[in-house]
Formats: structure tokens, C-alpha cells, sequence
């Protein structure tokens, strides 16, 4: 049959070791895939709508260009279990005032300008709750790994290393960045001080051209278990204990906060 190819962001090293190990895995089971990396999220989109390659692992924010991009010609095809119901926090060094009203008149670090995570949804539920980030506070954006989306995490860790050494008053962290520093012991001393709305963040996109190989893709990633050995590796870098359809609920603020011109 013919190889089916997967678009993914080389946002980090281990990306090669996941797309090895999974490449193999679908081998195995008769449904060879190739794996081409990209330096951004919108030369992968390119590459999708181009034909290049037949799905893309894609960002929610790239998932969301790519409705606007097809006129809402394309589908998510599949997600991961953690992909569902992200927060972003507002994090301060504790005794510091609570809520968005403490934050007023604060110095805030912010991530990249493309980052749902760190940037756009969190400037997005500020507005909805009556509070302006760009008059109300003393915002501070840093663009460190624009194209990326967010995935590197770099800028939050860097925010939030300003926030320890007192250039900060606070700084937006995603719960999964929040949850890894503070498994390594690296955010003692701070608490969260307000919390966005769940949002959804990675999917598989695929255009809406129907294909018996994007309903066997679907279907064998729905079969991938992390106790296989050839699997545990893989999967645990990919923060993933097991794929779920893709619900599209999770991106509806997003959408929005795309539209208002953020992002």
C-alpha cells in the first residue's frame, strides 16, 4: 500500500526517537508511514494543504488556522488523553493577592506571541473577565520560539525565572509546564493566583477528503497500548497513555480568540 505520511514540528530532540518508534510500530501491522519533520506549524500547514502530507500533528492554534485556511474543510481526526482540558495559570510567590484584581497595575510575563497556552488564551479569558492586559497591566511577551506554538516551553520557563528572581510580580504557566517544575521542585514558594477556562490542545488534522487510510490511521492509533514494549518509550515522550477521538468542543474559545485578533 501506498506510505502514509505524518507531519510533524521538530520542537525537540526527542521527536525523532517518538516518529522511529512509532513508524515501526505501524509497520508491523501492515500501514507503513513516513514521518516529515518541520521547522514551523505553518510550513506543516503548507505541506497539508499543499498534499505533501496527508495528516498533521497539529497544535490547537494550527488546527484552528487550518479551519479558517479550508473555509472548515478539515477534521481532527484524533487526540491525545492529555490533550484534553488544559488550564493556564496565573502564578505569584505566595501571600500575593488572589484573582485578577491583584494582578492590576502588575508586572505579568507572558510567552510567545503564538502560544494558545501562554499568550493567547490567557489575554483572551483576561478580556471576558473585564480586565485589560494591555492597559490594565505591565505586560511583559517574550517571543522566543515563535512558529513552535508554544511547545518548547522555553519562554514560560524563562518567565518564570524572572518571576523567582524579582523582575516579575507573576507569570502565565500552562498545568503542564506548572505540574513538571513543580515535580522537580522548582516552584516552591509560588501559588496560583487565577486559572483560565479547559482548553483543548493538540489533534491530527486531516482535510475532508474522505480515505480509507485516514480511518485506519485513526483506528490503529486508538489500538496503541504504552505496556507494549515497543510503544512505552515512545509514548511516554509524547505524554500520551492512550489516543481518543478528537472533540471539538475544547477549541471553541480559541476560535474566538483568533478571531478577535489574537494569534
Amino acid at each position: 500500500m501506498t506510505t502514509y505520511r505524518i507531519g510533524a514540528v521538530a520542537y525537540h530532540p526527542r521527536v525523532v526517537t517518538i516518529w522511529e518508534g512509532f513508524r515501526d510500530w505501524f509497520g508491523v501491522r501492515g500501514f507503513p508511514i513516513e514521518y516529515v519533520l518541520f521547522a514551523t506549524y505553518e510550513q506543516q500547514l503548507d505541506a497539508l494543504f499543499d498534499g505533501a502530507i496527508d495528516v498533521a500533528w497539529n497544535t490547537n492554534l494550527a488546527y484552528v488556522r487550518a479551519q479558517q485556511r479550508s473555509g472548515g474543510a478539515c477534521t481532527p481526526l484524533a487526540m491525545r488523553d492529555t490533550d484534553r482540558d488544559w488550564t493556564s495559570h496565573a502564578v505569584v510567590p505566595a501571600g500575593a493577592p488572589a484573582g485578577l484584581d491583584g494582578l492590576r497595575g502588575r508586572r505579568v510575563g507572558f510567552g510567545d506571541a503564538d502560544s494558545p497556552q501562554a499568550y493567547i488564551l490567557p489575554v483572551f479569558h483576561m478580556r471576558r473577565a473585564g480586565l485589560d492586559p494591555f492597559s490594565e497591566l505591565d505586560l511583559s511577551r517574550l517571543d522566543r520560539d515563535l512558529g513552535k506554538h508554544g511547545d518548547t516551553g522555553g519562554a514560560e520557563l524563562a518567565q518564570l525565572e524572572r518571576l523567582q528572581s524579582g523582575e516579575l510580580d507573576a507569570c502565565i504557566l500552562s498545568q503542564p509546564t506548572l505540574e513538571a517544575v513543580r515535580g522537580e521542585g522548582r516552584a516552591d514558594g509560588l501559588e496560583v493566583a487565577w486559572t483560565t477556562p479547559p482548553f483543548h490542545h493538540c489533534n491530527f488534522t486531516v482535510l475532508d477528503t474522505p480515505r480509507d487510510e485516514h480511518d485506519r490511521f485513526a483506528e490503529l492509533l486508538r489500538q496503541m497500548d504504552p505496556s507494549e514494549e515497543a510503544l512505552c518509550e515512545p509514548m511516554r515522550l509524547e505524554s500520551v497513555h492512550r489516543w481518543v477521538d478528537a472533540d471539538e468542543s475544547g477549541y471553541a474559545d480559541l476560535i474566538e480568540a483568533v478571531r478577535s485578533g489574537l494569534g
